[in-house]
């Protein structure tokens, strides 16, 4: 249940690009050496990671060893290093995607950390892609978090390109749509346009975040290689607020909430239109969203499960 919304300020947010590096170890020392760096900076209350950013899971491919190495309980062990610095620096942390380990169930979990060092909450993908549709088990919940930064709403990777996600967490007024993302090689000139048209249609910040590195290894008998090539950014309604290619660095963007919130108010005058786009809907035409792709004539885990006979 979301709380009565605290008063927001003008603040700065770091949104961490990073490349692989050879085990997970190395990679979480790296992200753990960044956060430490950006919070002896100053300035900054909010940290972003980026997906898998203890590397590649165990379920891509030529990966299959990794398992029991790359997944971690939530809160965990992973989450309890993220929290002392969370704690350290008072910062509030959007800690990445791990692969959370439940039982005998995986699920891609984003926490989030807030400056006393707890998960205040986790959001489980819900829109599982390729190879997780077998390996992890989907969430049926969607994540916002009600902070003194703002209400953040929480997108797993490929949960920010099925449009009803971003879209119904800024109706449920999150004003911080944060994905924590991987972002495909082969769609990086979509990738940018996109963060953009969410922040304008939602009325909201966009903060995506990526890994850059790659994977080789077999599927259904054949090589296969999976690249991701970065492209951290971050948008407002009106702009792009900065953005990286695929260099190893730290995006810094100023949060202005009280303009967003200006944004979302109606405009007799018509000379804001942002705000049209939440409220001039017309929800009681919209029934037809509830139901599958005209297409979608075949299950699409059995259409995977035979591709990888």
């Amino acid at each position: 249940m979301l709380t009565e919304r605290p008063n927001a300020n003008t603040y700065t947010a770091a949104l961490v690009q990073f490349h692989w590096r050879q085990n997970p170890s190395e990679n979480l020392q790296h992200v753990l050496a960044a956060v430490e760096l950006i919070g002896r900076r100053g300035g900054v209350r909010l940290v972003a990671l980026p997906e898998f950013f203890l590397g590649p899971p165990f379920y891509f491919p030529g990966c299959e060893h990794l398992r029991g190495t790359v997944d971690d309980t939530v809160p965990g062990r992973v989450t309890d290093l993220l929290g002392d610095l969370a704690r350290r620096y008072s910062l509030y942390i959007l800690a990445g995607t791990i692969v959370e380990r439940e039982g005998d169930s995986y699920f891609n979990c984003s926490p989030v950390i807030d400056p006393a060092g707890e998960v205040v909450g986790k959001a489980r993908k819900v829109h599982c892609y390729a190879a997780e549709l077998m390996a992890i088990q989907p969430s049926d919940d969607q994540l916002i978090v009600d902070t003194p930064l703002g209400r953040i709403g929480v997108c797993v990777c490929s949960d920010f390109w099925i449009q009803e996600m971003p879209r119904l967490l800024a109706l449920r007024g999150a004003e911080i749509i944060y994905v924590s993302g991987a972002s495909l090689s082969q769609e990086l000139g979509i990738t940018r346009p996109c963060i953009q048209a969410n922040s304008v249609h939602n009325v909201c910040y966009t903060l995506y975040t990526s890994v850059v590195g790659g994977v080789i290894g077999e599927r259904a008998g054949r090589a296969f290689a999976i690249e991701f090539g970065g492209y951290t950014a971050a948008a407002d309604p009106s702009r792009l607020l900065g953005t990286l290619d695929d260099q190893e660095a730290v995006l810094y963007v100023e949060i202005d909430l009280e303009r967003v919130r200006e944004l979302r108010q109606v405009d007799v005058t018509f000379k804001n239109t942002l705000y049209w786009g939440l409220w001039g809907r017309r929800p009681e035409l919209y029934n037809g969203l509830t139901k599958p792709y005209v297409g979608a004539d075949a299950d699409l885990r059995c259409v995977l499960e035979a591709y990888l006979m």
